[in-house]
């Protein structure tokens, strides 16, 4: 849901690329597991979780990225006005395959990870 917006921003602020893809940086299972098993976790499983949203306009997935809350929206911010606007306009063409009768149907990937202390 998210990622197409930080592939764009990482190309007009590749100084805040880290910061950008933070969000996603827990997206390795393995890594997961050796960070829980690191911290003296046992009996770890950890499941995929994938759930499907759907979001009324590109409006409304836009208002969080112009409320400036969160990590992405603040490098955003940052930009100037004129590439803001190419930011904007490049995610919504980007969006394009996931629009259905006007709305996003768009989905979210989660690693749900469980161990014994």
């Amino acid at each position: 849901m998210w990622g197409i917006l930080a592939d764009v921003l990482s190309r007009f602020a590749p100084d805040q690329r880290d910061l950008l893809y933070l969000s996603f940086a827990l997206a390795d299972a393995h890594r997961l597991e050796h960070m829980f098993a690191d911290a003296g976790f046992g009996d770890i499983r950890i499941e995929r979780v994938r759930r499907e949203d759907t979001i009324g306009s590109f409006d409304e997935y836009w208002d969080p990225i112009e409320s400036g809350m969160e990590s992405l929206p603040q490098v955003y911010a940052t930009l100037p006005e004129i590439d803001r606007r190419a930011v904007q306009e490049e995610v919504r063409l980007r969006l394009l395959p996931f629009l259905m009768n006007g709305h996003l149907t768009m989905s979210v990937e989660m690693l749900i990870t469980v161990g014994r202390a």
